[in-house]
This record gives C-alpha cells, structure tokens and sequence, in this order.
C-alpha cells in the first residue's frame, strides 16, 4: 500500500501508521474516547478514493454524525488547500468527487435497506459497535465481494457484541484477511494525564473502563446494574404515619406521563403510566393519587412542567420543580445508578419500566461529559419517574444535600 494522502493535512503517528499501512483487507479498531480514530479513518478512505478510484462509503450510525464528518473534512481540506483535487462537492448528497476519479459518499447506517448497492472499493464503519449487524453482514460485507474491497471498522466497544465477535477475530493470526488493534485513550499524547484523571474519578467505573480503556464488558456498561436483584417490591395502599415521595415526569408528544411513589425505605409502592388524556384528566389523576398517599411531589419542571407546576401547587400538593440541564439530569440518573448498584431501592416487577431501565444508555459528547437518555425511539419516562422520587428521598434522607437542582 502506498503512503496515506495527506487529505487534511494529518501526520499520522505511529499507532495510526500502524492500521493504514497494514496490508489487512478487514482492519478493526477498538478504541478509546480522542484517540485520534475519525481522522485515521477519513485519511484512510480518502487515499483509496484518491489512489484507486471507484465508489468509497463513509458509513455512522445516524446521519447528523455522517454529516458533520463530511463538513469537518471538506472545511480542513480548504484550510491546507487539499480541495484543489476536488472534482465534485454536494452538500445534499454529501458526496465528494476527486480528479483522479474516486468518490466518497457520507451516509447513516440506521436504515439498512437504503444501502443496498455493490461495487464498493472502500468502506468506513464509524462507531460500528453502534450499528446493527445486518449493516456488515448483509449489506457492507456483499457490496465489496465482486470489488475485493477493504473495511475500516473503529469503534469505541459496547458490550461484546458483534463489533467485539469481529474484533476477536483480527486477533487470530490465521485468519490473514482479519486484523484488529485495541488502543485507549491515553495512547494519544496530546491527552493530559490530568485530564484522564478526572474522567477516571468523575465517570462511573463501567463508564471509564469502556469509553476510556476500550475494554469490552459483559454488561454492555450498562447505565443501571443490579435490576433484577432490586425487583421485589409490591404495590401498596398508604400507611398512616408514612412519609411517602413522589416522582412525576409529564407527557411530551408521544411521550407519557409516569407517576411513581416510594415509601422512606426505598420500596416502589405505586407506578401510573397513561398518555394521550388532556391536561385537566391527568391532573386530577395526580392531584388523586399523590393526596391519597400524602406524598411530597418532585416533578420536571423543564419547558411545559412550570405552568403544571403552578396548577399543582394552587392545588395544595407540596410540589418541587426540578430543571433539567445536562449536568442536573447527570446528577440525577447517577444517584439512581448507585441505588441499583448498592441494592437500596426496590420495584415493582412491571415489564415496561424494567425494560426503560434496561436499554437506557448514555452517550459520551466531545467535551468528555455524558449524556444519557434512551435510545432513539424509545421511552424514559419509568426511568426519569423513578429517578425523581428517589433524588427526593435521599434529599430527606440526608440533609447534606441543600437543593434539588
């Protein structure tokens, strides 16, 4: 293989010199948050577009990412002058056209049956562990067979799941069309130690261990542990003399409204769930239930939440707002994260929140910080419900905890 086209003006440093000159045609990479992995893929599929021509893919798991890869490189390429062996640019296709006749196409792998296609010489599997396997499998896999095209595969790992399966095979020296390379985050010395430090002691050990140290965890690094150990608890009517809490996250679009109350020890006593009801139904709905048990009602206050803040607390209900911001909502799922961990809070056995707290997931951004949610599609109100009423009860519990938010 010849020396990378330096497209973006990138000198490679030796780890990354390593996977674009290894003569592998399956080449996988397993590696750390900032290791430098974007731009050894971009370098390594535009020397194949530049050198050997035909149809190149760039393929992320969503089409926001494909899209700000594609504006990333043409704005660097125009920074060091590279454009000048542009042929073509398209922003709505997100394509480029080189004079040497190559072209790389930026898409989403989220829809696999739109990238039906052969022909193939290069391909990028960004964040592979994101996709389905389908995408390799039945659609990247046959569309370089007639081409003997080559794939990049990098990733940060999630889980052992097909992207580790792949990974395990470019370790086996036998199987020569395979290779496979794991690199954390600390083989990037433009990285601070203290900077890795802090990530190391802000960052769930899970967290660290996977995004960081690119290692593959059986749990997937999960955002919740320990659910079925914390299933046990049973719906119950109140008790006089009981303080009880309560946790509301309100409907937004196709989203549900989530009601959950613990009793002072932690135990999940009651859960409603409903959507699709006006306002005015599901407020007496709360104002019934939360009076019923004398719960103290923490609930999102964020955008539609104030104005339904103010009409339960005009309703009598103690009522507090809590504003979500990326940090705040954090710090909430963390302090649930260690009441699964440490086995202090119990459930009810209801499918449809065990399954919200068993695919949540969160996402590392480029700042190093993390967002979580759930996946695109799906629901979190159980998750956030929950997570309300038991950031209120360890406000109560513990009085070193002055605010709420």
């Amino acid at each position: 293989m010849p020396d990378e086209i330096r497209v973006e003006g990138f000198v490679p440093r030796p780890d990354q010199r390593s996977v674009l000159c290894h003569p592998a045609r399956f080449k996988i990479m397993n590696c750390g948050r900032r290791w430098g992995k974007t731009i050894t893929e971009s370098n390594w599929l535009s020397e194949g577009a530049i050198n050997h021509g035909g149809e190149n893919w760039w393929l992320s798991p969503i089409y926001t990412q494909a899209k700000a890869v594609f504006r990333d490189k043409i704005s660097a390429a125009k920074r060091g002058g590279a454009d000048a062996i542009f042929s073509d640019v398209s922003i709505s296709e997100l394509r480029i056209a080189y004079k040497s006749g190559g072209v790389e196409h930026f898409k989403s792998a989220d829809n696999p049956d739109t990238l039906r296609g052969s022909g193939l010489k290069r391909v990028v599997l960004d964040e592979a562990a994101r996709m389905r396997r389908e995408v390799w499998e039945e659609v990247i896999r046959p569309a370089v067979s007639d081409t003997h095209g080559s794939v990049l595969f990098g990733s940060t790992p999630k889980g052992k799941n097909w992207f580790y399966e792949l990974w395990t095979r470019g370790q086996d020296p036998l199987q020569t069309e395979f290779k496979s390379w794991k690199f954390p985050s600390s083989d990037n010395p433009l990285i601070r130690p203290e900077d890795l430090q802090h990530a190391r002691e802000s960052l769930p050990a899970d967290v660290y261990a996977q995004e960081y140290l690119a290692e593959f965890l059986d749990n997937s690094a999960g955002v919740f542990r320990n659910i079925a150990a914390c299933v046990g608890s049973e719906p119950a009517g109140p008790i006089k003399g009981v303080d009880y809490v309560a946790g509301l996250d309100l409907a937004r679009l196709t989203d549900f409204t989530v009601l959950t109350i613990l009793d002072p020890v932690g135990r999940q006593v009651f859960l409603d769930r409903f959507n699709l009801l006006d306002w005015a139904v599901q407020k007496s709905r709360i104002i019934a239930a939360v009076n019923r048990y004398g719960a103290r009602l923490l609930l999102d206050s964020t955008g539609i939440g104030d104005p339904i803040f103010d009409d339960l607390r005009r309703a009598g209900l103690a009522v507090t707002g809590y504003k979500f911001t990326n940090e705040s909502k954090g710090q909430l799922i963390e302090a649930l994260m260690l009441a699964f961990e440490k086995q202090e809070i119990k459930i009810l056995n209801d499918p449809t929140q065990r399954n919200e707290l068993d695919i949540y997931e969160y996402t590392m951004n480029r700042s190093g910080t993390v967002s979580y949610s759930a996946p695109e599609g799906y629901h979190d109100d159980c998750v956030i419900a929950l997570a309300l009423a038991w950031w209120i009860l360890r406000h109560l519990a513990e009085p070193r905890i002055r605010s709420l938010a």
